[in-house]
């Protein structure tokens, strides 16, 4: 059974077989999520994306193997275009992408980054996130959701979802 845990832990805090978070091709220098998991990975992303790797595409995928700095084994990053003129239908569809990205990878219990937007509070991420969760089959067993903003690196607490 799927099922949808809200931590009180930052994104290089998650546990699971693999963290995803987002990262967009107009925030150079990352941000959110993506800036915090970047920087204890030892700037791997960024690097990749400096010597033009990856750009930050949506579709576009990277995943790191834990250096030891981190509570999940992988991180997955997710490209996700722009992340000016994001709608919350865009960000519902990344969101899901991301759930099936992670679950074709074989990562069965998850951990999800989540930036703030002014379309999608933290309300708004938690109702996606489980929105998505329910079209799941038993190939996601646990999905953890930390939802921060894209100014702070203090996570945003959700009650947990019986």
């Amino acid at each position: 059974m799927t099922s949808l845990v809200n931590p009180a832990l930052s994104a290089d805090s998650l546990p699971g077989e693999a963290v995803v978070a987002l990262y967009f091709m107009d925030q150079l220098p990352l941000v959110g999520p993506a800036a915090l998991l970047d920087w204890r990975m030892d700037g791997q992303l960024t690097r990749m994306l400096l010597d033009g790797q990856v750009k930050g595409k949506a579709g576009e995928h990277v995943v790191l193997e834990n250096n030891g700095k981190l509570k999940a084994d992988w991180v997955l990053f997710v490209g996700g275009g722009k992340w000016q003129g994001l709608c919350a239908e865009t960000y519902a569809s990344l969101v899901k992408h991301m759930v099936e990205v992670a679950r074709q990878a074989g990562f069965k219990n998850t951990s999800l980054c989540l930036a703030l937007h002014e379309d999608a509070d933290a309300e708004v991420l938690h109702t996606l996130v489980n929105a998505v969760l329910e079209g799941q089959n038993d190939d996601v067993t646990v999905c953890w959701l930390d939802c921060e903003s894209v100014c702070s690196t203090s996570p945003v607490s959700l009650q947990p979802v019986q």
